[in-house]
């Protein structure tokens, strides 16, 4: 008798809808993949004279499968997982505000820029037609485009100004979050056991999965994310899903 000790390589493909393959992503690194068949007992007790609470009949009747799969590996496409939404392949061009009016609040709270992602060479605020001074009359964040007024500066009690700038072209994967229901995916994998050197594989053929806790972006470990839910069957198969032990 041997033990179990898996190094694998799993795979996802999230599916559609109708349970169609939309690409399958991967190895994934995932720290746990666990499967639990369960059943729910039905029982007949006794009530006679002699034998009261015992059984007379006991049966087993299958439930379904449950899955629960978690993994420290983020790419956009398992992190929209996580959060119940969908990615979109994002390209903006780049482009430039030229003297666009903003109005400044008086507590030096933040505005926000019409655009993102700016440069940081030839950015410019101007108070009528006055150049004011980085650092010293307002604070730029150019990844975000937000800008404010500075304790001391020229326009400490805000007001309108206008902003010039660059910003530049903007490529990435977005995840648009808490837009799905569910999560359908094939969850699958070759390995090994460590113990027996043996070959294995485990398929998972179609699972609706949803998160089990929030996704901590501010987290001082690695994040990591777990998904779970019920196997589900599919067309052709009378299993929801398979382990098979190859021979050396």
């Amino acid at each position: 008798m041997n033990g179990l000790l898996v190094a694998g390589n799993f795979f996802v493909d999230r599916l559609n809808a109708q349970g169609q393959s939309t690409g399958i992503i991967g190895p994934i690194n995932t720290t746990k993949l666990a499967i639990k068949a369960d059943a729910d007992e039905k029982l007949r007790s006794s009530r006679k004279k002699e034998s009261y609470g015992q059984a007379l009949s006991v049966i087993q009747i299958g439930k379904p499968v449950e899955v629960e799969w978690s993994f420290d590996d983020q790419p956009a496409e398992l992190i929209a997982m996580a959060l119940l939404g969908d990615t979109q392949v994002l390209n903006t061009g780049s482009g430039t505000l030229t003297d666009v009016a903003v109005t400044l609040p008086d507590n030096q709270r933040w505005v926000q820029l019409p655009e993102t992602n700016f440069a940081t060479i030839g950015f410019a605020v101007k108070k009528d037609a006055a150049t004011l001074v980085l650092g010293t009359d307002y604070e730029v964040n150019y990844a975000l485009g937000l800008v404010r007024a500075l304790k001391g500066g020229a326009v400490e009690a805000g007001g309108a100004v206008t902003v010039s700038g660059q910003h530049n072209a903007i490529s990435g994967t977005l995840v648009r979050g808490g837009i799905k229901a569910q999560t359908r995916a094939r969850v699958f994998g070759e390995g090994t056991n460590l113990e027996t050197g043996k070959p294995i594989k485990l398929d998972i053929f179609d699972a609706s999965l949803k998160p089990t806790a929030a996704l901590d972006f501010a987290a001082s470990e690695f994040v990591s994310a777990t998904l779970a839910g019920k196997a589900q069957l599919v067309a052709g198969k009378d299993h929801p899903f398979e382990y098979l032990e190859l021979d050396t």
